[in-house]
């Protein structure tokens, strides 16, 4: 007997779109931009990740059960699958197509809200514009992330054979394993990454509005109270800085971290995972009276600034480690941004 789904497909997809939409009256409430935008946003990442992760995990469930033994999988196949790229080169394209869509896309949403002055009667690539270091946020942590998934994706697999071989498993009894675990059920972890993510480039995006803002002179953090509040975002709520500055977080683990924003990558995951905290734009009160043409030119003057800034960073770094040839590596491109936001933290760059 054929059983009729088509009502159960229904309820499904209207729990979905309800979820969706109470996610984004939430972010509105919280004071995010482009809310709609971002929960879409949320949705095709989540989509995105969900093909690719499962994608991998069949193929390797396809090798398992081709092998002939545990012991035959590990010292034979697993070798050659563990160090094969496939997957973080998917995650990459993913990631990076995304991000920069997004982070150009919230730059200019932050700041049509807070100072739409700066920014009316622009078209084209203008509407666009981002800083040197946006872009290479978007380049080098599209490649860590991807980098970190991976690793993380191959050990919880390289775990599951290692306790099928101290347990004596057959191949059919792993193949039975992997399929009721993370590995092929990944749902939640891919909208877990899909929603960190999201939430991460739009503070990033709000920083970079800052810095394309003549207006905005500091930036004071804020926290959004939740169901389960980290009391040490509590104690954030109002610290007040610079702009260009860091804030100074004090994680659960009672290390201290200088943070350019709300899930700052260089936080850990506990601090990031399932966090709302936004930022507040303080005005330079001398500069109110400006006329829009003194904003656009300010925000023009700015951008190139941080810009010949940053470049000359780049060169100093690639100079320091002896790389001569432009390389389009993300990781080459992480650790010259790394090294740019450290270099602020010590005050080594005014």
């Amino acid at each position: 007997m054929k059983i009729d789904t088509t009502h159960l497909l229904s309820a499904i997809e209207d729990y979905i779109a309800k979820a969706d939409e109470d996610l984004r009256d939430t972010l509105e409430n919280e004071g995010f931009v482009a809310a709609s935008e971002t929960v879409r946003h949320i949705g095709e990442i989540e989509d995105a990740l969900e093909d690719v992760l499962d994608e991998d995990a069949l193929e390797f469930l396809e090798r398992v059960k081709e092998a002939e033994g545990v012991d035959e999988f590990l010292s034979v196949s697993w070798p050659d699958i563990k160090n094969e790229g496939d997957l973080e080169k998917a995650l990459y394209e993913i990631f990076r197509q995304k991000f920069d869509e997004m982070f150009r896309s919230f730059t200019f949403s932050w700041i049509l809200a807070e100072e739409p002055e700066i920014v009316e009667d622009i078209s084209g690539e203008a509407i666009d514009t981002i800083t040197k270091p946006a872009e290479a946020f978007i380049k080098g942590w599209s490649g860590e992330l991807s980098r970190i998934m991976n690793l993380n994706t191959k050990d919880s697999m390289e775990k599951m054979l290692l306790k099928a071989q101290k347990k004596s498993w057959t191949i059919d009894e792993l193949a039975e394993a992997i399929g009721d675990s993370g590995i092929r059920n990944h749902g939640y972890r891919s909208r877990r990454v899909a929603l960190t993510e999201t939430l991460r480039v739009q503070s990033y995006a709000q920083q970079e509005s800052m810095i394309q803002n003549p207006l905005a002179y500091s930036k004071r953090w804020k926290h959004i109270m939740s169901d389960n509040p980290r009391e040490n975002h509590i104690a954030m709520d109002g610290q007040e800085v610079f702009k260009r500055e860091m804030f100074e977080l004090t994680g659960r683990n009672g290390e201290t971290y200088l943070v350019l924003c709300p899930r700052d990558t260089s936080l850990p995951a506990e601090e990031t995972v399932n966090c709302h905290c936004i930022m507040e734009t303080v005005e330079n009160e001398n500069a109110l009276g400006m006329t829009a043409d003194e904003k656009k030119e300010l925000r023009e003057k700015y951008i190139a600034e941080v810009n010949e800034e940053y470049e000359a960073w780049e060169q100093k770094f690639k100079n320091d480690m002896g790389i001569e040839e432009p390389r389009d590596d993300p990781s080459v491109t992480w650790e010259i941004y790394n090294s740019y936001y450290e270099a602020y933290r010590k005050g080594e760059i005014a």
